[in-house]
């Protein structure tokens, strides 16, 4: 089974830095597309992923072309910048959102501030003050205030997995002593508390970064996490990006020993699940040609070394794009959302590519 891109288009754009989309069809049968949006401020300081205006906002289609043309927001805080917003749909409808949040303070004024680990523009600092969770009873349209993940400092970019119990488990990622480890977590209570059932620690010389969580047809969870060499070397090319994978048969309690892919990027992988049952893994492709990238995968996802990758398109203007999400449309195609220029072009949109099955 294959997939082939055939239309290419824009999702949304205006003046805004809008990046890292997250888009799930809601119990209505409607397209929802999340994603951060900041002020441009290439031209005037130059690029970052850290600043203190960044909110979550939607858009919503009938069909994957159409987008309405106007963003609904999500959620927007006076105090936090709010990062990467990720969308869910639970059994019962409810669209369940997780983001993490950056408290963001004049450089001058925490010089020596040990929890703003971040600095940006030359200008600002950054203090990641943790995720946090948000529910919708009504498709998307309205959301209830945040509830913070009661854990620590954690981040999150990737989507969670309900049981059949009714919990919810989230890939998280958070840094302790320099390093970079994954978490997987259970909340009972769509969010109200969590609680720590795994920890996955990297290889040596390695850092583990913005996991997704994906539940095959036969219940088998499987971490996709990007990861990074610390001290690259020279010749080492994309491969300091390598796709690491953890399998958990036990509900995600206990989980194999990470192992590294032959698919590489230091972009987060997504993972879809078709309505054959195969896994079509996606991803930004940040080395030239700089695009986007997918792998289909078996059901069970064990087809590592038979898996071909496929250039969905190669006309990316750096690696400052990708962030995917796909969704399965309702005459089979598949629509690839990410965030997006092309050669020649500077302001960041959300993007998307109809491909079809083969």
């Amino acid at each position: 089974m294959g997939i082939k891109p055939v239309d290419h288009m824009i999702v949304y754009q205006d003046s805004h830095y809008n990046a890292f989309p997250s888009v799930v069809w809601n119990d209505e049968g409607k397209l929802v597309a999340a994603f951060r949006q900041a002020p441009d401020r290439q031209a005037g300081y130059g690029l970052d992923h850290l600043d203190p205006s960044s909110k979550a906002v939607t858009v919503t289609s009938e069909d994957g072309v159409i987008w309405s043309e106007r963003t609904t927001i999500l959620y927007d805080d006076f105090f936090y910048g709010v990062q990467d917003p990720c969308l869910n749909v639970l059994g019962d409808g409810t669209v369940f959102a997780t983001c993490f949040m950056w408290k963001v303070a004049e450089i001058a004024d925490v010089p020596d501030h040990p929890d703003y680990t971040h600095k940006a523009f030359g200008r600002w600092a950054g203090n990641p003050v943790g995720s946090y969770t948000l529910r919708s009873a009504d498709g998307g349209k309205t959301w209830d205030q945040p509830i913070a993940v009661d854990l620590g400092r954690l981040y999150i970019r990737g989507n969670c997995v309900e049981m059949n119990d009714g919990a919810i488990l989230a890939p998280f990622y958070f840094q302790i002593s320099g390093g970079w480890h994954v978490v997987v977590a259970r909340t009972k209570d769509r969010g109200g508390s969590w609680e720590r059932i795994a920890n996955l620690e990297p290889e040596a010389g390695y850092g583990l970064f913005e996991p997704n969580l994906y539940l095959t047809p036969a219940g088998k969870l499987v971490l996709l996490i990007r990861c990074h060499k610390t001290k690259p070397e020279p010749g080492d090319g994309e491969q300091i990006y390598p796709l690491v994978t953890a399998e958990s048969t036990d509900g995600g309690v206990t989980w194999s020993r990470p192992v590294k892919r032959n698919f590489f990027s230091p972009n987060p992988f997504h993972a879809l699940r078709l309505r054959s049952g195969h896994m079509l893994l996606t991803y930004g492709y940040r080395s030239k040609p700089y695009g986007i990238r997918a792998v289909m995968l078996d059901p069970e996802c064990e087809n590592w070394h038979d898996a071909r990758e496929i250039v969905i398109r190669d006309d990316g203007h750096g690696w400052d794009i990708g962030y995917t999400s796909a969704v399965q449309l309702k005459d089979g195609r598949v629509l690839i959302a990410y965030y997006y220029s092309k050669k020649g072009e500077t302001n960041r949109y959300i993007a998307s590519t109809i491909c079809e099955l083969e």
